[in-house]
């Protein structure tokens, strides 16, 4: 019966977090920061300034490099869970809603950077909408007209125009 490999490097990721939630937790305590609620506005502020972090790392190009760096990185190392952190939007936005909050409520000079965070994050919402419908209104002329459906990465003539 085969073995099966416990990855280490998941397990220490994990408690490593866990421990920094806690130490993020104590530092808005000691801070006395601690918030007896967040409005409606903050928490959309922090989420889309998290969004937009975490299309930063996981997507964009600007930080490809940062990607490919642990690119090759081996299943069950620690370049292997780096390598699955980065491209998991799930993992990475956790770990940036982690600092998002911690630093919203701890450094209020960090605000506006949080803020035009945020205004990226709406932008890019925008913008994923508009090629949604795009996209979307793109394909239903096709249908009408007859077009047959173009596969990814296939060449082909727009029907705008």
């Amino acid at each position: 019966m085969p073995t099966k490999r416990i990855d280490w490097w998941n397990i220490y990721f994990t408690l490593f977090f866990i421990i920094l939630t806690y130490i993020a937790y104590r530092l808005i305590v000691i801070s006395g920061s601690v918030p007896h609620s967040v409005s409606l506005w903050d928490a959309v502020i922090m989420a889309l300034a998290t969004f937009r972090l975490t299309r930063l790392v996981v997507y964009d190009a600007i930080t490809r490099w940062f990607r490919a760096y642990f690119a090759d990185g081996e299943e069950y190392t620690l370049a292997g869970t780096v390598r699955t952190l980065v491209n998991c939007p799930w993992c990475v936005g956790l770990w940036f809603a982690l600092v998002v909050a911690t630093a919203y409520f701890i450094w209020p000079p960090l605000w506006f950077f949080i803020f035009v965070l945020a205004l990226g994050g709406a932008a890019t919402f925008v913008q994923l909408l508009a090629n949604l419908t795009g996209w979307s209104a793109e394909y239903k002329k096709r249908l009408v007209k007859g077009m047959p459906h173009v596969e990814e990465g296939g060449s082909h003539e727009g029907t705008c125009g």
